[in-house]
């Protein structure tokens, strides 16, 4: 298995690590999301890029397109939703409680894995689709 998809792999994980934990936290200050938010947390952030790692078997520039693609949606959701808009679920505004750093650090360093795995995904894509097709031997 090509490094690049290695690192794919071991960000995906990391970050559904991460997500676990701020889950927790959410759970613990009681920043529950609407429905609608629930859902798209669910299938985009957190089963759409464990989901996609099959795909990498058969189909690397899919996947690759796929996590990039999950990945720079999480990070948009993320970054507006627990930095930009004041709401519940913003960093600055969850109430003081031991879990409120918890919370905060890992909205951070969601950020910073949904980027890095947007991009490595990018790179997985655009290494495979680079591959010339046809035989190996050169032509005479």
């Amino acid at each position: 298995m090509p490094r690049l998809e290695r690192y794919l792999i071991a960000a995906v994980f990391a970050h559904l690590v991460v997500v676990l934990i701020h889950t927790v936290a959410h759970l613990v200050l009681q920043v529950l999301p609407q429905p609608p938010d629930a859902a798209f947390i669910l299938f985009v952030i957190l089963i759409g890029p464990v989901a996609a790692l099959p795909i990498l078997r058969f189909n690397r520039t899919l996947a690759g397109a796929l996590l990039a693609v999950l990945m720079a949606s999480a990070f948009v959701y993320g970054f507006q939703s627990h930095f930009l808009a004041e709401g519940p679920d913003h960093v600055a505004l969850v109430a003081g409680n031991p879990w409120t750093d918890v919370f905060a650090i890992t909205a951070a360093i969601l950020g910073a894995l949904e980027l890095l795995t947007a991009f490595v995904g990018v790179a997985v894509m655009f290494k495979i689709s680079r591959r010339p097709w046809g035989s190996a031997e050169p032509r005479p």
